[in-house]
């Protein structure tokens, strides 16, 4: 039983653990149909059938598993050029809703069969509505086309004993004894690990060896990239990657921390007391107390000092950029304290926007990026380390088959960053 410490999988950051779902999917679905190539062999006993296996991501609260394994169905629907009829699915349950196997089975019902006497009735039980087996259902009557889907069985270990157990078949057998899981559908748990802080039961070995384990853990710079795509308010990507410490508390979550920067957006000068109480208000309403404090104090101190990624990169004056950098991490008054920890975020996020880049990355811009690597402001260290970042997502490109043609453009730009004598010594030669 997974109990106290122990852990199934390794640990990984969301980005692995989506390419691991997205893998494991796309393997359940290879099994998929090796048994229909082979149908003839199965019903002859010449061949076993072969099981698809239900994957169960497990980790803490609000830090996007289910969020995560939503954008691993849009992705599959982009990667397989599927419309609108049949794009991949997603349905979800909470089974700690649950009071009985009837919210899992369905309600009994009386089916009068086709002879008009009561001999010839029959109680079945009737698929409840978020079943796969009815979002198909539906689907096809509204498209005349099937398509594959994602079930995901959220927060499985905090329902009743009774539940878990009941949900056995349905993993082992990808059916119940009212409805079954339609073809080209899969299923994917997640649950909270054991422990003080959560109210879950333990779930034997017999049903942990029917899925294939992975723990996502919260990684900033991962969630801080997610952040750039999706337009966060610039404040507070910059304070998660300054304070990553703080953001994984009773009530702080990466969930929350959107929560709370999408609510402040718009409210700018937080030295203004008003401003600085309404933003207090708010993070008190979701975040631990001592979260909102730090974020106040980082913004009132730091944040007009943070260089934006689009000012390195489309500056025409870069003697500016290298001045401002010097201030922070090379005061010249010798009193003044080095900050390095903003240079980080500077760089993290210049980092980040090449990562998510819509336009085409051009020269200009490239030449930038170089010059502001080889400011005697930034550490070799952090230096050696955006590189590696760098170069190892561009060399992506030559693999990913699903690369849009400006990302793959973008990053053949990339890779000539290291054409720099300099700088392919310093990153490329640490690599080697």
């Amino acid at each position: 039983m997974i109990s106290g410490e122990q852990s199934y999988g390794i640990v990984a950051n969301a980005e692995k653990v989506k390419s691991f779902a997205k893998n494991m999917i796309k393997s359940n679905q290879k099994m998929e149909q090796w048994n229909i190539d082979n149908s003839e062999s199965i019903s002859k006993g010449l061949l076993g059938r072969r099981k698809k296996v239900p994957i169960c991501i497990w980790g803490p609260h609000g830090i996007g598993k289910t969020e995560m394994l939503k954008s691993v169905a849009n992705e599959l629907s982009m990667e397989e050029e599927r419309d609108e009829s049949d794009k991949w699915l997603f349905t979800s349950i909470a089974p700690a809703q649950f009071e009985e196997m009837g919210d899992l089975l369905g309600m009994p019902s009386i089916d009068p069969g086709v002879l008009d006497d009561p001999s010839d009735d029959k109680t079945i039980l009737v698929p409840p509505e978020w079943t796969p087996f009815k979002v198909e259902q539906k689907r096809f009557e509204e498209t005349g086309k099937n398509g594959p889907g994602i079930f995901l069985i959220d927060d499985a270990n905090r329902a009743d004993i009774r539940i878990i157990s009941g949900l056995m078949q349905l993993l082992q057998d990808y059916e119940l004894a009212s409805w079954p899981m339609p073809k080209e559908w899969h299923i994917v748990l997640t649950a909270n690990p054991p422990g003080g802080e959560y109210i879950v039961k333990e779930m034997d070995d017999a049903m942990m060896t029917r899925m294939l384990h992975i723990e996502m853990r919260y990684d900033e710079k991962v969630w801080a990239r997610w952040a750039e795509s999706q337009h966060i308010d610039p404040r507070g990507i910059s304070f998660v990657l300054g304070y990553p410490e703080l953001m994984t508390g009773k009530r702080t979550t990466p969930r929350t921390l959107v929560q709370f920067f999408n609510a402040i957006e718009g409210i700018d000068d937080l030295r203004n007391r008003d401003n600085a109480d309404l933003v207090t208000t708010i993070g008190r309403s979701c975040l631990d107390p001592e979260t909102v404090a730090e974020f106040l104090q980082f913004v009132r101190n730091s944040w007009s000092k943070i260089v934006q990624p689009n000012e390195i990169l489309d500056s025409k004056k870069f003697k500016d950029i290298e001045d401002r950098m010097s201030s922070l991490v090379a005061p010249s008054d010798g009193k003044s304290v080095k900050r390095v920890d903003i240079a980080n975020i500077i760089t993290q996020r210049l980092i980040n926007k090449l990562y998510i880049m819509e336009d085409v990355f051009v020269k200009k811009q490239k030449d930038n990026v170089v010059k502001y690597l080889k400011l005697d402001a930034i550490p070799l260290d952090l230096r050696v380390a955006a590189g590696k970042d760098l170069y190892n997502f561009a060399i992506k490109a030559f693999n990913d088959k699903e690369a849009s043609d400006t990302l793959k453009k973008n990053r053949k730009m990339i890779t000539t960053i290291f054409e720099d004598p300099e700088l392919a010594k310093d990153i490329l030669g640490k690599m080697s």
